[in-house]
């Protein structure tokens, strides 16, 4: 009876982890949280001791403009059932938020996606690439807080060093290369 018990409460962890994704977009269009949380992939195992729910296979987490699209997607919880972190994994995984309303969304995307919930910050690691309005940064690793949109970037040999490239005001996207 134990065992039957558990294996209903793995699909309740997974939708509680799930609907706590709000809190992953504080600098999200205003109306990004008031969307609701859809997750897909091909397999979910959830431990609720753990606090742990892994989605693999094709995963796409999304809520309002924010998206996640990886291979594998770790959920990590606290006791509470909040969000501590999020990692995603893949040949790479994508992660992209809409900030402002004018903008075009910040697109990122590396081998992995480390995503503090806390500090509202994004660590990518492995080929990492981000995009801000045509403006790009590519290196071994990348560490990006979106609150402050501060980032700090570092290379990993002569052949991988860190790359900006900066557009000119007022150029759009289409008229670059």
């Amino acid at each position: 009876m134990k065992s039957v018990n558990s294996r209903r409460r793995l699909p309740a962890l997974a939708l509680a982890l799930a609907c706590a994704l709000p809190g992953l977009s504080a600098q999200a269009l205003p109306d990004d949280r008031q969307q609701p949380v859809k997750v897909s992939a091909d397999n979910l195992e959830a431990n609720r001791s753990k606090n742990l729910s892994v989605y693999s296979g094709n995963v796409v987490i999304s809520q309002g403009s924010l998206q996640i699209r990886a291979d594998r997607v770790e959920v990590h919880g606290n006791t509470k059932g909040e969000i501590n972190k999020v990692i995603a994994t893949g040949k790479p995984a994508h992660f992209q938020q809409q900030v402002e309303e004018s903008t075009t969304p910040v697109k990122a995307r590396a081998a992995r996606i480390e995503f503090l919930v806390a500090s509202d910050a994004l660590q990518l690691t492995g080929e990492a690439f981000v995009d801000r309005d045509g403006n790009t940064l590519s290196a071994e690793r990348i560490d990006y807080d979106l609150n402050s949109e501060q980032m700090k970037a570092r290379g990993q040999s002569e052949k991988k060093r860190v790359e900006m490239i900066w557009k000119p005001e007022g150029q759009s996207e289409s008229n670059e290369e």
